[in-house]
Order: structure tokens, then sequence, then C-alpha cells
């Protein structure tokens, strides 16, 4: 007898488990996906198709002014070494010597070659341009689907237009190149509630986008400049 009620506990117990995972996983649940309705689930993914999309676009676009700005500025390095030199000009309290100026030269001369080919291969102004159009296209359908949704009030018309908006909004995603997942992320920033976001998750997206985004031109821009500063440092507290 007692043998048959701990069976009996320990199924009500774990029958009581696996409720609780159950409504967990439940809360889990997208908001656009709680319904189970096509309706909802299409006017999401317009939605933030369209906000991911002018990431990109946004994204690309910086990231082809920052390749600019870094080409720039290693060229001017690369002219004020030579200028130094030329007019024995002591740095910062840091002499070079013409051997050091010689490799100095040529190493910058390397980089801003290998990189200007590296980022002209990029086409970030094309790939900018065009994530913007997708994002102006999408917003198309999305203005339409929210159109249908507050004014039509025939199931059947209501349900061939929603059908015809997604077979579009899989037209136009096979004509462009997909958004990267920190695009998405970055989206994600604009509704935080939302998503529900919390400040340490906003914090990580913000550093990854930055990292992803900004890093290596930063340490291009600045970097030679600071190490200068550091060797300058360096010297004078040796003497």
């Amino acid at each position: 007898m007692i043998e048959y009620f701990c069976k009996k506990w320990k199924a009500i117990k774990r029958a009581n488990n696996i409720r609780k995972i159950k409504i967990k996983n439940k809360n889990k649940i997208p908001p656009y996906l709680k319904n189970n309705s096509f309706e909802e689930e299409l006017n999401y993914k317009l939605w933030s198709t369209k906000g991911a999309r002018f990431s990109a676009s946004h994204r690309n676009h910086t990231l082809n002014k920052l390749s600019s700005k870094s080409i720039g500025y290693l060229s001017a390095y690369l002219i004020i070494i030579g200028v130094v030199n030329l007019y024995d000009i002591n740095l910062l309290g840091v002499e070079i010597f013409d051997n050091q100026v010689g490799f100095i030269s040529t190493a910058f001369s390397v980089l801003i070659l290998l990189f200007s080919q590296l980022e002209s291969s990029e086409n970030f102004a094309l790939k900018s341009e065009r994530h913007h159009s997708c994002s102006l296209d999408i917003s198309e359908l999305y203005n339409r689907a929210r159109f249908t949704k507050d004014f039509t009030t025939n199931p059947l018309t209501k349900q061939g237009e929603l059908l015809q908006i997604s077979i579009e909004y899989d037209r136009i995603l096979k004509k462009y190149e997909n958004h990267l997942p920190i695009d998405y992320m970055k989206f994600q920033l604009t509704k935080p509630d939302y998503f529900e976001l919390s400040s340490a998750k906003i914090k990580w997206i913000q550093f990854k986008y930055y990292g992803k985004v900004y890093l290596v031109y930063h340490i291009l821009i600045f970097g030679p400049l600071l190490i200068l500063i550091i060797i300058a440092l360096s010297k004078s507290n040796y003497c």
C-alpha cells in the first residue's frame, strides 16, 4: 500500500513539473506566435525585417565612411613620417632614423594598398543602398498589411491579400542580400521593452556592435598616434 501511494505521489509530482515547464515555455513564446495567427506572424516578419534591413543599411553606410577615413589617416601618417625625416624633426621626443623611416614608410604603403583593395571589394556603399531599397520595398508591404488588417472586413478578400503580400515578401528577400545577425540585434535596441531586453543584454549588444563596426577602424585611425605617444612616454620615464 505504501509503495502504491509513493508511486502515485511521484506521478502527481512529475505531472506538476511537466505542467510548470509547459507554462514556462509558453511564456517564452514570442508575442506574434502566441495566437498562432498567420496575419500576426506575417506582420511581425515584415516589421522586423524592415527594421533589420534599415539597420544593415546604416551599418554599411557607417563602414563606408570609416573605411575612407582610415585610408585617409593612414595616408596622412605616411606623409607625416616622410616630412619628419626630411626636416629632421624630433617628434614628441622620439628620434626616428633613416632606416626606420624607410621600413615604416614601406609598411604603411603595403598596409594602405592591401586595406584599400580589401575595403573596395566589400562595396559598403552599394550594400548600404541595396539594403535601404530592400527596407523600402518591405515597408510598402508592411503598410499594405496594416491597411488590410484594419480596413478589410471580408475574410476571403483579406486572406487573398495577405497571401499575396507573403508571396511578394518572399520575392523581395530573394532579390537582396541577407542582413547580419548584428543588424537584427541593433534593431532590437529600438524596442527594448517589446523584446524584453535587460540592461546587461543592451550593453552586450552595444559592445558587440562596436566590435563589429568600429573597433578595427578606430585602431587604424588612432593606433599609430597612440603607439608614438606610448614610446615617447616610455623614453621620458626611462630618462
